[in-house]
């Protein structure tokens, strides 16, 4: 296993009861599974500027207030060997636009079926326990 954890920002990016995930891509490990937008801190990086970087690279998106949500880690057993990953989420309300095409809406019910990569799935139970996701009506 690498002895450094590597560094990742990931916004749990909330509007109107619902909180946007992104869909792994074939050929990417943990392909098929949905994820919280985000990625790798560089070298000398702060947190809330790499995941603004982020937000920016994948999602064309610029993003005003960030906040700690929480710390979470996980290792992942792939094919080459453990990988150590220290997980630091940010929470941002933002509104909807053409950027979320990139990715889905979730409510509580969704987001509590949708096969989450491990190391989000924490977070995932955090943050329905915080019931700023709401089940859509009708269900």
């Amino acid at each position: 296993m690498q002895r450094v954890p590597i560094p990742v920002v990931i916004a749990l990016l909330l509007n109107r009861g619902r909180v946007f995930l992104v869909h792994r891509q074939r050929g990417a490990p943990l392909a098929g599974e949905w994820e919280f937008p985000g990625g790798k801190i560089e070298v000398g990086e702060p947190p809330i500027a790499a995941l603004r970087r982020e937000l920016r690279e994948e999602l064309d998106l610029a993003v005003r207030t960030l906040t700690l949500f929480g710390a979470y880690s996980h290792v992942y057993e792939f094919a080459e060997g453990p990988v150590h990953y220290v997980l630091l989420a940010y929470r941002a309300n933002v509104r909807d636009g053409a950027w979320s095409r990139r990715g889905r809406w979730m409510d509580a019910t969704s987001l509590a079926a949708a096969p989450v990569v491990a190391g989000s799935r924490p977070i995932v139970s955090d943050l329905l326990a915080t019931r700023w996701i709401r089940r859509a009506r009708g269900r």
